[in-house]
């Protein structure tokens, strides 16, 4: 989801190295806030992905151990 574009919209592409400094030279000129300038939603976009991601894992587990609880296919430790 989150991907760094290398190349302008020109087409042409640019390499590591050149990324690089293009990235030195806008830390210095805005600070911490020049690393990460322009990907800002991307950022976003990926922790909203992966924390969805997550809670749906969990949901489905829970759902899986409770249906499997419920028809007495799994017996929990402890409560036998």
């Amino acid at each position: 989801e989150v991907i760094m574009q290398t190349s302008k919209i020109d087409g042409k592409a640019i390499g590591l190295t050149e990324a690089c400094k293009e990235m030195v030279t806008d830390s210095k000129q805005f600070g911490l806030r020049g690393v990460f300038r322009g990907q800002g939603l991307g950022i976003a976009k990926g922790i909203l992905s992966l924390t969805a991601f997550h809670q749906g894992r969990i949901w489905l587990t829970d759902a899986f151990r409770n249906h499997n609880i419920s028809n007495g296919s799994y017996t929990p430790v402890g409560s036998a």
